[in-house]
């Protein structure tokens, strides 16, 4: 049997000199002859020697598949291109009567590959070392991607540098320029659609002008080629003069005839030593023969083939199999075949994540105004594009050449170096998916396209209005209408997020933007509107301009009063800021139209003004450390941990100690109460949980198994299930009524400070000194998710009310907001000086109280965001603040060994809680009042009788001390984190370890439950928070933003947005469903200890350690408010239920409450001013009445 094989020695030569004049090309039996204008051009058709099976078979066998899958072939490949000489010689005939050609044809025809590794090599051989080779492919920039062609041809920066211009002249100045007389220059443009879908439009016109002047020049040793999809070629419409000029030089590639796909198929595998076998190749040429796009597919299965045969060994037969080809589906199914076998390959994350890199790498064909059928393409992208969740599928899909960069990946380090500038990888590296054929071809892609066709279309539309707006943000470039209207809704779905990986950091802000400039349109609007209608017949439209114009100004002015008041406040003239705010207030009292963003800000003048005024109450008692507090259920009682290793129980109303539960023998880290509040939990730093009866403090069960410090607890909803927090990595689950442990999470790799439920019960988030939040599900107790971004410790975590958001605090400084169900981050709250250890919305959410390192707490108004009070009397740190569930009583925990209960109106000091040994790290009442958890550095957890302050149970097991405990929201599981790296949880009846969550790899800082109690949320100092599913124990997503250590985490009500604090000084808000980091609040110049939503979740509040506490709007991310007063690190925050007032907790030893009525803060602001005109009387008579007719 003959077999063809290409003799390389003969190849393609070419004889005598330049092409020019008009020339015909005619074919003989062997050569292919040009015939130009007394030249004649001959170059040999590849030629086929019929010689025997056995001739080949002993050539050297080359393993290397000889087929390109689905890569284009490079100039590099030559020797394995077959089957175009014919085309080849066409376009060697459009070279000669033309200097511009537009190749065009379908997707996958071969078009890039003929050009580059057909008719380039040719002109290397012609024009030798004279030869220059300008291939690119147009990016957003198509100017700098001809810029970087000249510097591939090792021209220097500053010669290549003229090619940046933006502008027609550029490409003809260089070619004068650098061009030598002695050069032929091809500049060849691949891909001439990505002009229309990537290219911005500005430069895209500038480029395609520039290129006809550059073609009307007629330069010498100059020609240009571009190849375009036919299913492009009616976007040229808008250039008349490029369709004109190519009319008669648009040759469209033609489809392979037989034999052309015979020396296709045989020949690379002859070159390499292999034949097929017999009606092998009949058979494929059969199956593709007037496919359109079919030359991919061949490839890609004639890849697979040969490496298959490598695989089995067959390939030392020398003999491609038809067997084989079957087994791989034939050119039909290779593909399909393949493809799906690498996705089956993922684990579910991974799929999720392969979805969503292959949704952002679809464009749009065509637009809808076109008229013409909308058609996927491929899109380029960046590669700072895709998350750090993302990176390693990505680099899987590049292996497995699914997906191609312009960044040499194969020297990247998949866990550091994928997404930062290296050598290999620069800030501007794009990727793509390497055919388009992947679009159509690979069901699932297909029918992931399909079923997002309207987001995909959406966020693309958007993308182009993006890169237009970014340079100088005009505003007629910003959306309105329905389609801002749209977009809006697009961002809300939880689909969107999961499947395409929600919008990027630009277009974020230009949708804010958008948002922004729509709402001033509608402001304006409803004032023309009203003052319209008030002077109907009165007034002319000129009238009710100057009118909105006037009310305008009175608005700018007052802002600037606000802005004299808060410079007068920092320079510690709280006079005059005074004086400033009660004016500011009158001016605003008088507008014609109230703006509610105006008296906002007004309300948050007085706030800060009146409470740097105030003195606060002291509250005190403890002989050491207070750790936590936590009230029961039914506020009746509280329960203390404190580093004297005992809990307390205290009567809330009297103040009075009903009875202290010892029984620790070291640092008592935390306490929370049952949500029946029968039973209290304690952890400890000796390393165990212990249960208590809340209403006799007779000690139920000790909770053994954690060899460090339990830092955290938290019991489940139903209180069936207790999770602790430890230093020894781990998180148990605890069985509440029999104490068994039921499972130890243990993915954690430092200690685990916090631990909380979410609302739900089925998922619990654990904090970490690995800088993670881990989710759990409680069920199983397998990690869900870790959740990664934080750079330091994470202290805390807390769910939303319904679960579908976390949020972590962390030594980082910083706050994240956590996507529960994706595990991404929302948003990043930053900017704290310093820590702010806890923070603790009021029952109805009106108030947040911070705990902060300068001893105080602090109340906030989560409406204004004003400091309402500062409660001063710890002589030490306090550590946490905890609402009754009436909201009229603030719990602290301090180091001066004290729980002090404070009343919320008048911010003074009720009673004082004594009798803890060591420190308590946190205190929390169980849902429904009755049982108060305290956690411990003692390693334990204190469950404790609110009413009667009896020990009910310690719950013992963390290995180390117990950093926080916090109830499942039906209060039946607890969740304790640990500095032994895990999160425990608990069952609050039996007081058993259900389950130790796992994962983080340093100390849990902070645990939160979702509002629905199905995920747990948890803060670590290994920098991540980490989502949990209650009912598993599984992570189900590592959220890795922050830059150090996670100190706490909270959601939001719906549960849609996690916020997360940390030691890098921010606040980090995240998508609870997909994970995605919607924003990073950097204004924190600490480290954020603590972070807290309101209860309607609008605002957020951070504490920090630069002695401040911050509210956030959380839609937009914008600092609302800093919240001065106090003198150290603030620890906590916390709103009260009906959000009127806010308490913060510091290391000054002081709480202060913050109210936001506005009436109340202008007659205390008023009443201070009338004491000091006592005895200072203003000079001005007009300051004396400022005051007239309020608290009068």
């Amino acid at each position: 049997m003959n077999k063809p094989i290409h003799n390389s020695g003969i190849g393609q030569q070419v004889e005598n000199s330049e092409i020019h004049g008009g020339i015909q090309a005619t074919q003989g039996n062997k050569n292919v002859q040009v015939h130009g204008e007394g030249n004649i051009l001959t170059f040999n058709q590849t030629e086929i020697l019929q010689i025997s099976e056995k001739q080949i078979t002993s050539r050297v066998l080359i393993i290397s598949s000889p087929y390109k899958g689905l890569k284009t072939f490079e100039s590099r490949d030559k020797e394995l291109f077959f089957g175009r000489d014919n085309f080849i010689t066409t376009l060697v005939d459009e070279l000669e009567h033309t200097n511009l050609i537009l190749l065009f044809g379908p997707s996958g025809s071969g078009k890039s590959s003929v050009v580059r590794a057909g008719l380039i090599p040719w002109l290397e051989r012609k024009y030798r070392t004279g030869f220059i080779n300008l291939t690119f492919t147009p990016d957003a920039d198509p100017f700098d991607s001809f810029y970087t062609s000249l510097r591939t041809n090792k021209y220097q920066q500053a010669e290549a540098n003229l090619a940046r211009e933006v502008k027609e002249e550029t490409l003809i100045q260089v070619v004068n320029n650098l061009k030598k007389s002695s050069e032929f220059w091809l500049i060849f443009i691949d891909q001439f659609e990505e002009l229309f879908t990537i290219s911005d439009e500005h430069k895209r016109r500038e480029f395609i002008n520039g290129l006809m002047k550059l073609s009307q020049a007629k330069l010498p040793g100059v020609k240009i080629m571009a190849t375009m999809r036919a299913d492009f070629l009616e976007r040229l419409s808008d250039f008349p003069q490029l369709v004109e000029a190519t009319q008669k030089h648009r040759p469209m590639i033609v489809k392979m005839q037989s034999n052309e796909l015979r020396l296709a198929i045989e020949q690379p595998a002859a070159h390499h030593g292999m034949i097929f076998e017999t009606g092998l190749v009949d058979k494929i040429i059969t199956e593709v023969q007037g496919q359109a796009g079919c030359l991919p597919l061949l490839q890609y299965t004639l890849k697979l083939l040969w490496e298959e045969e490598v695989r089995t060994g067959s390939i030392n037969d020398r003999v491609l199999n038809t067997s084989t080809y079957e087994d791989l589906g034939g050119v039909t199914g290779a593909l399909q075949q393949h493809v799906d076998s690498i996705y089956d390959n993922l684990s579910p994350s991974e799929k999720l994540a392969g979805q969503r890199i292959f949704l952002k790498l679809v464009g749009i064909g065509e637009s809808a105004e076109s008229g013409i059928e909308w058609k996927p393409v491929r899109r380029r992208a960046l590669l700072s594009e895709f998350r750090d969740d993302e990176r390693d599928v990505l680099l899987k899909l590049v292996n497995e050449n699914l997906l191609v960069s312009d960044a040499d990946l194969s020297k990247t380090d998949s866990k550091k170096e994928l997404f930062r500038s290296s050598k290999s990888v620069k800030s501007n590296s794009t990727i793509e998916i390497t055919h388009e054929i992947l679009l159509t071809c690979w069901d699932k892609l297909d029918n992931w396209i399909q079923n997002n066709r309207q987001g995909i279309a959406l966020r693309n539309r958007l993308y182009e209005d993006v890169k237009r707006w970014q340079n100088k943000k005009p505003e007629d470039e910003l959306w309105t209408g329905s389609k801002l209207e749209q977009i809006l809704e697009l961002r809300k779905d939880d689909n969107f997020y999961q499947v395409l990986g929600g919008f990027n950091d630009e277009a974020n802000r230009f949708i804010n933007a958008s948002v922004g400039l729509r709402d001033r349109q509608l402001k304006r609007a409803r004032m023309f509107a009203l003052i319209g209608s008030t002077l109907a017949g009165l007034a002319s439209v000129a009238t009710v301009y100057a009118l909105i114009q006037q009310q305008e100004a009175q608005e700018q002015s007052i802002m600037g009063i606000i802005q004299s008041s808060e410079s007068r406040l920092l320079a510690n003239s709280q006079l005059y800021a005074m004086k400033e705010a009660i004016k500011a207030k009158k001016q605003s009292d008088s507008l014609w139209i109230k703006d509610q963003n105006t008296r906002t800000q007004v309300d948050l003048a007085l706030l800060n003004t009146v409470h740097s005024l105030a003195v606060p109450n002291t509250l005190g008692g403890h002989a050491n450390w207070v750790n936590g507090v936590s009230f029961s259920p039914n506020g009746k009682m509280l329960a203390s941990a404190s580093s004297d290793n005992t809990v307390k129980l205290w009567n809330s109303e009297t103040g009075k100690e009903i009875r202290t539960l010892t029984g620790h023998i070291k640092v008592v880290q935390g306490v929370s109460f049952s949500p029946n509040g029968k039973m209290l939990v304690s952890v400890s730093s000796d390393r165990t949980i212990k249960l208590w009866d809340a209403y006799t403090g007779k000690l139920i069960k000790t909770l053994t198994g954690h060899t460090d410090s339990v830092n955290g607890i938290s019991f489940s909803p139903d209180g069936k299930t207790i999770a602790s927090a430890s230093g020894d990595n781990t998180v148990k689950l605890w069985n509440t009524n029999t104490g068994e442990l039921i499972k130890i999470l243990a993915k954690h790799t430092n200690f685990v400070l916090r631990i909380s439920f979410s609302p739900d019960g089925k998922t619990i988030a654990s904090a970490s000194g690995d800088n993670t939040i881990k989710l759990w599900d409680a069920d199983t107790g397998k990690e869900i998710k870790t959740l990664r971004g934080h750079q330091n410790v994470v202290r805390a975590v807390s769910f939303s009310a319904n679960g579908k958001t976390l949020a972590s605090a962390s030594d980082d400084k910083t706050v994240k907001l956590w996507n529960t169900d994706t595990g991404e981050p929302i948003k990043t709250l930053a900017g704290q000086k310093s820590e702010v250890y806890g923070i603790s919305f009021s029952p109805d959410g009106k108030m947040l109280a911070s705990a902060s390192r300068d001893s105080t707490v602090k109340l906030w108004n989560t409406d204004s965001g004003e400091l309402i009070k500062t409660l001063i009397g710890h002589g030490s740190t306090v550590y946490g603040v905890s609402f009754s569930p009436d909201g009229k009583t603030i719990a602290s925990a301090s180091a001066d060994n004290t729980v002090k209960f404070w009343n919320t109106d008048t911010g003074k000091e009720v009673k004082t809680l004594a009798g803890h040994k060591n420190y308590v790290n946190a205190a929390s009442f169980s849902p429904d009042g009755k049982m108060l958890a305290s956690a411990s550095g003692d390693q334990t957890v204190k469950l404790w009788d609110a009413e009667t302050g009896k020990l009910i149970k310690t719950l013992t097991g963390h290995e180390n001390y117990v950093n926080a405990a916090s109830f499942s929201p039906n209060g039946k599981m607890l969740a304790s984190a640990s500095g032994d790296k895990t999160v425990k949880l608990w069952d609050t009846d039996s007081g058993k370890v259900i389950r130790t969550l796992i994962g983080h790899g340093n100390t849990v800082h902070g645990v939160s439950f979702s509002p629905d109690g199905k995920i747990l949320a948890s803060a670590s100092g290994d920098k991540t928070i980490k989502l949990w599913n209650t009912d598993s124990g599984r992570v189900i997503k590592t959220l890795r933003e922050h830059t150090s250590e996670v100190i706490g985490v909270s959601f939001s009500p719906d549960g849609k947005i996690l916020a997360s604090a940390s030691r890098d000084g921010t606040v980090k808000l995240w998508h609870t469903y997909s994970g995605e980091l919607i924003q990073t609040l950097a204004e924190h110049e600490n480290t954020v200890n603590g972070v807290s939503f309101s209860p309607d979740g609008k605002m957020l509040v951070s504490a920090s350690a630069d002695k401040t506490v911050k509210l956030w709007d959380t839609s937009s991310g914008k600092l609302i408010k800093t919240l001065i007063g106090h003198t150290n690190f603030v620890y906590k925050v916390s709103f009260s239920r009906d959000g009127k007032m806010l308490a913060s907790v510091g290391a000054d030893n002081t709480v202060k409450l913050w109210k936001w009525d506005v009436n109340y803060l202008l007659k205390e602001g008023c009443d201070f001013m009338r004491e000091y005109f006592k005895t200072y009387p203003p000079e001005d008579e007009s300051e004396k009445k400022m005051c007239d007719g309020v608290g009068m």
